[in-house]
């Protein structure tokens, strides 16, 4: 949970999935944290293995962000507990 558990870690995750993202479409896609925020959370993910931080030799440099093997493990299980809490959720708090 300590690896899962932050506010966004699950959003970045999940925006991560498809293709690599840059740092500041990454940051609009997600809309209510602020780059800071997004930042401390992509290198604690990347710490942990869960993404991987590309850096493009582009002028100025590109850099991107993927999900790497063990991360998609993880969105495995952050899918399975979101299917959990929409069928555990009260019908009138839906």
């Amino acid at each position: 949970m300590r690896v899962l558990g932050g506010k966004w870690t699950g959003s970045i995750l999940w925006h991560l999935k498809d293709d690599p993202v840059r740092f500041n479409d990454l940051s609009r896609m997600i809309g209510g944290a602020s780059k800071k925020m997004i930042a401390a959370r992509l290198r604690h993910l990347e710490a942990h293995g869960l993404i991987a931080r590309d850096v493009m030799p582009t002028a100025p440099v590109t850099v991107q962000y993927r999900v790497t093997n063990e991360g998609r493990a993880a969105l495995a299980t952050l899918d399975a507990l979101r299917l959990w809490a929409e069928d555990n959720t009260p019908s009138d708090r839906r």
